[in-house]
């Protein structure tokens, strides 16, 4: 049996899902991408609040809570704010490519393919390397969002709303 890995970009979902007007349900995209093989591993990448906003965190803690009781590891950083003293511009940060990256190499002696929700144009040097051992890489996202360049380097794209009716999260009424 074949096995597969998920590594989730949460900030380029994040985005994603604010385009498309609905959200995915993360254990929907577990089981529907590991249906028929073996998990290896479902990580998740993403910034988190800063401190002083108490709602924001409460509100990601139960997020997290809910990712690692799905099966998820999650990997997060506070968000940092950078302000910029001349133009008193501030903007946000919170990248994880870095760690997402070292954790895609540092496994992937025990998956034969992956599933990144990810289109980050800077992710195309790690596929490669990933392809060259003989891992296939699939990539999924929003077209609009993602360069023809990683299109065409990942094993498949992905377009996130061609799977909409098997990850969307339902709610309860």
């Amino acid at each position: 049996m074949s096995s597969i890995a998920l590594f989730i970009d949460g900030a380029n979902m994040f985005y994603a899902q604010r385009e498309q007007g609905w959200h995915i349900d993360w254990r929907s995209v577990r089981d529907h991408f590991s249906a028929g093989k073996q998990l290896a591993g479902a990580w998740y990448f993403t910034a988190t609040p800063s401190a002083g906003n108490r709602d924001a965190v409460e509100k990601y803690r139960g997020f997290r809570t809910a990712l690692i009781n799905i099966g998820y590891s999650v990997t997060d950083k506070e968000i940092h704010v950078i302000s910029d003293p001349t133009t008193g511009h501030t903007r946000v940060k919170g990248n994880l490519d870095v760690e997402l990256v070292f954790r895609m190499l540092t496994t992937s002696s025990t998956w034969d393919e992956c599933v990144l929700f990810g289109v980050d144009i800077d992710f195309i040097p790690v596929i490669k390397h990933l392809q060259n051992l003989g891992k296939t890489v699939i990539s999924v996202g929003r077209r609009q969002m993602t360069s023809l360049e990683l299109i065409n380097t990942v094993n498949k794209f992905v377009e996130l709303e061609s799977v909409k009716n098997l990850i969307e999260k339902r709610y309860k009424k």
